[in-house]
């Protein structure tokens, strides 16, 4: 078996639905890969540390607003009410 034949085996396809219950697939990339392609690569140690940054940046932000939790988890249960009628 091949190296690149080994990276494709690590990805699977995910469906996730959305609260208006638009359908998108991904691939979906083991913990510390990233896709690139078809396949999935490392991620670097830079780009793990500039989204830890970008992660914390954005949680104070989301603490700021106000509803935005309660607002999220309305969408999230719309969403898994249309994940249900879908079958998935």
């Amino acid at each position: 078996m091949t190296e690149e034949n080994l990276q494709i085996e690590e990805a699977r396809r995910v469906t996730r639905v959305d609260s208006k219950g638009r359908k998108t697939r991904k691939i979906k990339c083991k913990r510390g890969f990233k896709r690139s392609g078809n396949s999935c690569v490392p991620i670097t140690g830079s780009e793990k540390a500039s989204k830890k940054r970008a992660t914390r940046k954005a949680v104070r932000t989301k603490r700021q607003q106000p509803g935005s939790q309660k607002r999220a988890s309305r969408k999230r249960l719309k969403a898994m009410r249309k994940r249900k009628s879908y079958g998935l």
